[in-house]
């Protein structure tokens, strides 16, 4: 947790409750078969396709990794692995076998790989205090790790209806990908260098069980478009993002029309051109008739950015009925009451909304802006600590 702590503070680390909870969910099938424990997946900016796991059931995925994975199964694999290694104790063993070794000096590594983003010099010197737990490659597992995190993370995505052969897919490609970024991966990564003896074994042991498909859900396919769409978020990748969308559309080249459209509209949101943004959410909606609260959701957001907070919010609030778990929903509600000068309104429905289930950092920090605006100085300053704690 102190970990996470800093890591949270890095801008990398994005704060995308609906991605968040997509990659929760997905977590949840994978965890059901391994005795209930708990995980905490997060999603990183970072193009690399890699995820790394931390002590507690922390995991971090990078969102390089979801545009990469070409089906759910694949990405599953991946999180199954990781998964493998927290539950088999790898990272407390490591710690454990280590006397030199505390938590302290992970946390070190930790910060040095955050600032290397930005200052090569401060990473130096903390990685300086560190020697001795990086040159014992803290997150660097054991090729005996490694093979026990593949056979347990295959049996658990077996046990979850995914395809197993997802994973053999999967991690041929990621071989061939690490073999370019793997000797630059920041410390706080835990790397995959995947041996052919690793991926003949996971194949092997495939080839040893029943064949069974798995269709990807609607919710991998749009998050995996809005990734590709918006790329690292600049002006060229959503510029780049948009134009493949439009070709793979106007060429018909899909077999995803819907996901290819979602990504014409989130990059085309993303350049405020909103009028051709809701043109695509239209055609959305066509090949979505029982409707789904991540389109819902663009759809608000483009008219809220366009200046329609009232209708933005109506969009929210009738999303929101239709789909209650929807946390992104509820975010969006809470700033069009904002936007419409209304914050004893969003105040009140945050309140609500606490009195039924613990708030969200990002719930927290509405709450204390509606409290601001209301000049309620002492009880916005209460909700900033809360969103801090």
């Amino acid at each position: 947790e102190r970990i996470m702590r800093d890591l949270r503070r890095d801008a990398a680390v994005l704060d995308d409750v609906e991605l968040s909870d997509y990659l929760n969910g997905v977590a949840a099938k994978l965890a059901a078969s391994t005795g209930g424990q708990s995980f905490d997946l997060f999603p990183v900016q970072d193009a690399t396709m890699n995820a790394f796991a931390l002590p507690g059931g922390f995991i971090g995925v990078h969102t390089g990794l979801i545009v990469a994975a070409e089906t759910e199964s694949e990405l599953a694999s991946v999180l199954a692995h990781e998964i493998g290694h927290v539950t088999q104790r790898h990272i407390a063993r490591m710690l454990s076998g280590q006397r030199q070794t505390t938590l302290g000096t992970l946390a070190a590594v930790v910060l040095a790989a955050l600032a290397a983003r930005s200052n090569p010099q401060a990473a130096a010197g903390i990685v300086t205090m560190a020697s001795g737990a990086q040159h014992q490659q803290m997150l660097s597992f054991s090729r005996d790790a490694e093979r026990e995190a593949d056979r347990v993370g295959l049996d658990t995505l077996r046990a979850a209806g995914f395809d197993p052969n997802g994973m053999v897919s999967f991690f041929g490609r990621l071989q061939q990908a690490t073999r370019v970024y793997e000797s630059a991966a920041p410390a706080y990564m835990r790397s995959h260098p995947m041996t052919v003896e690793r991926i003949a074994d996971i194949q092997s042991r495939v080839q040893e069980g029943r064949y069974r498909q798995h269709p990807d859900s609607i919710e991998f396919r749009l998050v995996r478009a809005r990734l590709q769409a918006t790329g690292d978020g600049g002006v060229d990748a959503l510029r780049g993002g948009r134009a493949r969308f439009e070709r793979l559309l106007r060429e018909k080249t899909t077999n995803d029309e819907t996901a290819a459209w979602y990504g014409v509209a989130v990059a085309a949101a993303g350049q405020r051109d909103f009028d051709a943004a809701g043109a695509a959410i239209q055609q959305v909606r066509r090949r979505i008739p029982q409707g789904h609260p991540y389109v819902e959701r663009l759809a608000a957001e483009v008219a809220m950015r366009s200046g329609d907070a009232a209708g933005a919010l109506k969009l929210a609030e009738t999303a929101a009925a239709r789909f209650p778990q929807a946390r992104a929903l509820v975010r969006l509600q809470a700033e069009a009451l904002l936007a419409k000068g209304e914050p004893a309104r969003a105040a009140a429905f945050l309140e609500r909304r606490m009195a039924a289930q613990r708030l969200d950092d990002g719930e927290w920090r509405l709450l204390a802006r509606a409290l601001e605006a209301q000049g309620q100085t002492a009880r916005a300053h209460q909700a900033s600590a809360e969103a801090y704690a």
